[in-house]
């Protein structure tokens, strides 16, 4: 009897020590907030994937009406500057960008993030056997009618081999990272049929052929080049076909700009974001 009430006397305690564990756990998965005017960011942490390769999230929460830029920021904006270099036992990184979206900004359409995201990264390190340190400074700008610079500072302790780590956040940002896709049909996805120059836009601009899949929708298109080019606000225009005619006006390129250059075009759209790289041979600008 004595022994009985010993174990029922121990068991709220074991379940405050697992209560403890779990809440140990989920801290370790993240950072503490490094807050800035208009916004906060920090690190999370997802399961270590069956390659070795760690998963993380830089998460950035923004005052409402507040929003920051993507990669390419569009016709006005300054990207997010990444800094790892305090991180240890990192051999490779890459950093996975959402699809954005267009925004009105001060003077013209930028592109970005509105009020929150989470820019997932994958981690390869030296050693998977051993711990990674993932160390970031971030500079970064805010913006509601204008743009205030923001820095953020984070570390993470990340263990190698954790699967059980579960991050909802990080999962839901990593569904929206656009898909690599060739160019041509495709049965499930968006599609790029044909690209070529488009002189009735501007000398010259993109004309492209789209495809999406039954019951999908492309709702914008972003593209990058080499160096500084700017590219325009795409007009969508839905053919009789199924298809989808993009005009894209060139608003700058590298001066004496000629001949092929890789293009990369991030279609946002259902079900999925994707993105195709290929090349167009363009000539020189007139004088």
């Amino acid at each position: 009897m004595n022994r009985v009430l010993s174990l029922l006397a121990m068991a709220p305690l074991a379940l405050g020590v697992a209560a403890h564990a779990q809440e140990a756990t989920t801290e370790a998965a993240m950072s503490p907030w490094s807050t800035s005017e208009h916004a906060k960011l920090r690190l999370i942490a997802g399961p270590t994937t069956p390659t070795g390769k760690q998963r993380v999230g830089v998460e950035i929460i923004m005052s409402p009406g507040y929003k920051t830029y993507w990669r390419s920021p569009g016709e006005f904006g300054v990207p997010p500057s990444f800094d790892w270099s305090g991180s240890t036992n990192i051999g490779g990184l890459d950093v996975r960008w959402p699809v954005p979206e267009r925004f009105q900004d001060s003077a013209g359409y930028s592109i970005g993030y509105v009020g929150e995201v989470v820019i997932p990264i994958s981690v390869q390190p030296v050693d998977p056997s051993r711990p990674v340190m993932i160390v970031l400074k971030l500079d970064y700008a805010v913006c509601e009618k204008i743009c205030i610079p923001a820095r953020g500072e984070a570390s993470l302790w990340l263990e190698p081999g954790v699967t059980t780590v579960t991050s909802p956040r990080l999962e839901s940002f990593e569904a929206r990272v656009p898909v690599s896709v060739k160019p041509g049909p495709h049965k499930d996805k968006t599609a790029i049929l044909d690209a070529t120059l488009d002189d009735t836009v501007i000398d010259p601009g993109l004309r492209l052929i789209l495809q999406a899949p039954p019951e999908g929708k492309i709702q914008d298109i972003f593209v990058e080049g080499p160096g500084q080019w700017s590219f325009g606000k795409s007009r969508l225009t839905p053919q009789g076909d199924g298809t989808v005619i993009a005009q894209i006006r060139i608003n700058e390129r590298p001066k004496s700009a000629a001949g092929p250059f890789p293009l990369i075009f991030t279609i946002r759209g259902t079900p999925k974001p994707v993105e195709t790289r290929l090349e167009l041979d363009i000539p020189a600008g007139k004088p």
